[in-house]
């Protein structure tokens, strides 16, 4: 189960920012989940919308084929899980201990291009 809430709409870019909680772990779960749907990750390498495996040529995709958009990394020839190129970040998690029990919280500041635009403007905004 993914439970989705929208944060921003880019209409110009047509794309929206949201915000997934999962109550499960499954691999690929918030990819698969999101572009079954119809509202795929931004140039996630293997899942398109209805969320089945991309099987065409990168070339296709919308932006440079050789670096991802924070420019640091090189596109691989054939995507596996992990690669970049999508927008996709853990934000927070919340674990159990394994030998106290006690519930952690782990939180990781978000990415600029994830961030909403009142998150860009006041970097005081809790999110």
């Amino acid at each position: 189960m993914s439970k989705v809430c929208v944060l921003e709409r880019l209409a110009h870019q047509n794309q929206t920012l949201v915000q997934v909680e999962i109550h499960s772990g499954r691999p690929h779960q918030i990819r698969i989940h999101l572009a079954y749907i119809g509202h795929p990750l931004v140039d996630d390498p293997l899942y398109c919308i209805g969320g089945q495996p991309k099987f065409h040529d990168l070339e296709s995709t919308s932006t440079d084929i050789s670096f991802a958009y924070d420019g640091g990394y090189e596109r691989p020839l054939q995507p596996v899980p992990g690669d970049c190129g999508y927008h996709l970040h853990a934000h927070w998690l919340v674990l159990s201990h394994p030998t106290t029990n006690k519930m952690l919280k782990i939180t990781a500041p978000l990415p600029h291009i994830l961030q909403t635009r009142e998150e860009r403007c006041d970097p005081q905004v809790d999110t």
